[in-house]
């Protein structure tokens, strides 16, 4: 992680010329961390990297669940993007190096859920 500091007019100017034309997540990381600063928006996002297996995808599946309020099939498709899904009657693994990510209301919320997740085996981060 790197700390800059900035204005806000020089991290919005970043966002919108440099960042937006180049590289748009980048863009919206700029624009999240400048609006915490404030306190305009309390949203964080929890990207998991990787500890997610077919062991402990159901009881990851359960704690999002719990987090976000979304149903089962949300739920296990997002975890389908980490761990891999059937495909027919085939397993088909995960990309190596895979991450996904959560964006949820409030910073509570975003903790308990990586708490939860880091306990089952995942590793993850805040954002």
């Amino acid at each position: 992680m790197i700390n800059l500091q900035l204005t806000v007019r020089e991290a919005m100017y970043l966002a919108s010329n440099w960042a937006y034309n180049n590289d748009a997540e980048l863009y919206h990381k700029i624009v999240n961390s400048v609006e915490i600063a404030l306190g305009v928006n309390q949203n964080r996002t929890v990207t998991i990297t990787g500890g997610m297996t077919l062991d402990n995808r159901i009881y990851c599946i359960k704690a999002i669940r719990n987090h976000t309020g979304w149903g089962l099939k949300e739920a296990k498709d997002w975890s389908d993007n980490l761990v891999g899904g059937w495909k027919y009657d085939t397993f088909v693994p995960a990309t190596p190096g895979t991450k996904n990510s959560i964006t949820l209301k409030t910073p509570e919320a975003a903790e308990n859920l990586l708490r939860d997740l880091v306990d089952k085996g995942c590793e993850g981060f805040l954002s």
